[in-house]
Formats: structure tokens, sequence, C-alpha cells
């Protein structure tokens, strides 16, 4: 098998999964090593440093979803295959990303509030369920362009939230449970008419894809023509997800590594 670091996932022929290969069990003891060494060294960050940081990677981050989004396109309607509005809108969960750093970095009132709990409750734990299951290990190896982007992507998202949290930039409260929500909500006007009018699972609302569970629930009331109910059930999901993940941050500030230094 040969192939180049920009190749295509259609032009790399003979390949199976590089999910859980050697790089990719290296790559994630790496990123939670590295994300415990954030938390000691952003206990103490400076507010205005966190805010500049935000700001650049809020540009970064778009800037590098609209190159992905344009290199994916090319070889997509350079092959005749067209535009593929079935997987590359940017309407994901994982999206919000690009959306709420922007917010975060220089919005005000409720929609900075609103992109500071979402970066620290869904965005933090989808992040680090990206880093462990890389679907993009599935169609590139390892060493390639597609594979960088998706683990660069999660691990960016993970490591958002910890440090939001870690510098006290951003604080776990119940409430974000609720303010986590508005950005998902607000996505889902988007995806959940372009999920049927197209027959594709943005945000998982559709049929559940990659989720056995979800898959299977899906299936078996889109059978009863009840579609419309797991879409309901699958959002729905999104606020005991982020609930689980304002919970350990809570517990988490107990314990004298992950609590912010006394002044």
């Amino acid at each position: 098998m040969t192939y180049h670091f920009f190749d295509y996932k259609h032009n790399i022929t003979g390949f199976q999964s590089d999910l859980f290969s050697v790089p990719h069990l290296v790559f994630i003891g790496l990123v939670f090593l590295f994300s415990f060494l954030t938390i000691w060294l952003f206990r103490n960050a400076d507010r205005q440093k966190i805010g500049k940081w935000l700001k650049v990677q809020a540009v970064f981050t778009a800037v590098l979803e609209v190159v992905k989004i344009s290199w994916e396109s090319y070889y997509d309607i350079t092959t005749g295959q067209g535009f593929n509005a079935a997987g590359l809108l940017p309407i994901y969960t994982c999206s919000l990303l690009i959306y709420m750093l922007p917010l975060a970095a220089w919005g005000k009132g409720k929609l900075r509030d609103c992109a500071l709990a979402f970066l620290t409750t869904i965005g933090m734990l989808f992040g680090a369920i990206g880093v462990i299951y890389c679907n993009g290990l599935n169609f590139y190896p390892f060493w390639t362009f597609g594979a960088f982007y998706s683990l660069y992507f999660h691990m960016s998202m993970f490591l958002t939230g910890v440090i939001l949290l870690s510098s006290g930039y951003a604080r776990p409260e119940w409430k974000n449970v609720g303010l986590s929500f508005l950005p998902i909500s607000l996505l889902a006007l988007i995806a959940i008419p372009v999920d049927y009018a197209l027959n594709t699972d943005y945000m998982q609302l559709y049929s559940g894809s990659g989720v056995p569970l979800y898959e299977d629930l899906a299936a078996r009331l889109a059978a009863r023509g009840l579609r419309p109910i797991y879409t309901l059930i699958m959002l729905l999901t999104y606020l005991p997800l982020a609930a689980l993940v304002v919970g350990i941050c809570k517990a988490a500030e107990r314990i004298p590594l992950f609590g912010r230094r006394k002044a």
C-alpha cells in the first residue's frame, strides 16, 4: 500500500483501519497525559492570556475546516461525484466547536455563557470520545491529512474544555447543562431538516450511525413510522451527557490536583 499525506480516501487502496493501531494508542496516551499536565500548568493562568488563546484557536479552527472542506470537495467534484452534501456540511455536533470558539473569544453575555458551557461539557466529552474512537482512522492511515484533521480537531475540543476549566476561565455549574443544550438545539434546527430530506445522519438524529444502541432504536422506531420519536430521544440524550460532565468536574474540584491554587 502506497499513499501520500494529502491522498483522498478513495485513492488509498488496500487499507483496512488504523483505529487502535500502535500510533493511535500512543497518541491517545499522549493526549490524556498532556491533559493532566495542562490541568497543573493552567491552574493560575491569566484570563487575558486565555482570551487571546481562544481568539487564535477560533481563527485557526475555522481556517482548518475551510481547508478540509475544500480539499475533500476538490476530490469529490473532480472525480464526478459532486459536492458531498450528505456528509461534508459542518452541522455535526462536533462542528459546534467552529461556532462556539468565536463566541467564547469575542461574545458577550448569554451568547458567551452558552459557548463556554458547551465547550466545557458536550464539547469536551465528544472531544475525548473522538480522540479514543477516531472514526477518521477507518478511512485514512494515521500519517495522512485526513487522519491528522480528525485527530487534531477532537484533541482540540477536549483540551479546550480542560484549559477553560483548569484555568478557572469557566466553572462547572449545573446551569451549564441547560446553557450547553441551547447551541445543540439551534444546530438541530438545521440538521434535522437536512437529515430527513437527504437521509443523512448529522448529529446522529436520523439513524444513530456508529452507535449500536442508537442504530437499533432508530431502526425499530422507523419501521413503525416513528422515526421522529427517535430524533427527539437522541436530542434529549445530550442533557444527561452534559450533566455527567458537570458532575465529574465538580467532584474533581475537591481533589487538590484539580482545584485551583489559592492566591
